[in-house]
């Protein structure tokens, strides 16, 4: 299922400034940080107003990597940087054992921009939100309402800057109401989870997928992958 991928909102911002109780006085300053981010983990519980499924996903963020496992059907996509601050992206199948890797050519020559700073809203989607009042702590952390509406819908995001993080987004199109919120957050300390170690799983190379037409597991997920536009049909 895209929705939950659709909402859950990892940007890495920063507000940098200090927290207090009350209205704001003046806007919050948003800068794109990515130096230093303190590492995460949390999981996230996506319930959707016209439907009693409820879907569940993983952040894991370290110095060097942000990766999503969706638990619902046992996959994650990896962003990796190097030591040139590039990035590679990463496509697991965790049921099956196979990662399909991208190089930073690959992404470019495709037209992807670099994603880890947002598995699905926009930074820019938070820029021009307003930010109405601090909230109340959020698992010990100090938060920030922002609301507005772009493209037709209706945003609520509850943001965390201390941790650059987003606890909880709303968004409201017609009468479709959608929440994906923090259901667990551990912050520079031992958590449950952790990057997935695929270190014996097979890494096939985008540019040898060309060369795979037939091989089962890439006729299998083939419809998942980045196309020539740059989208995924994840």
């Amino acid at each position: 299922m895209k929705f939950y991928c659709v909402l859950l909102l990892a940007c890495l911002l920063s507000a940098g400034c200090a927290l207090q109780s009350g209205e704001l006085g003046e806007p919050l300053p948003l800068n794109v940080n990515t130096k230093n981010l303190p590492p995460l983990a949390a999981e996230f519980v996506t319930t959707i107003s016209s439907d009693t499924t409820v879907n569940r996903a993983r952040l894991v963020r370290s110095a060097s990597a942000v990766e999503w496992f969706y638990l619902a059907n046992n996959t994650g996509e990896r962003w990796t940087k190097t030591t040139n601050d590039l990035w590679f992206y990463s496509k697991i199948f965790h049921a099956d054992r196979q990662v399909i890797e991208y190089s930073p050519i690959d992404l470019n020559l495709l037209g992807i921009h670099q994603q880890w700073q947002a598995f699905a809203i926009n930074p820019d989607i938070l820029r021009v939100l307003t930010p109405i009042k601090y909230a109340s702590d959020f698992h010990g952390w100090q938060s920030v309402l922002y609301t507005g509406e772009v493209n037709g819908v209706f945003y609520e995001v509850l943001w965390l800057p201390q941790v650059s993080l987003a606890a909880r987004v709303t968004t409201m199109q017609g009468k479709q109401k959608t929440t994906t919120e923090v259901a667990r957050l551990y912050v520079n300390e031992n958590a449950p989870f952790s990057l997935s170690d695929t270190k014996r799983y097979r890494t096939i190379e985008y540019t040898d997928l060309g060369d795979m037409e037939r091989d089962p597991f890439v006729l299998k997920i083939q419809h998942e992958l980045f196309d020539h536009h740059g989208h995924s049909h994840f």
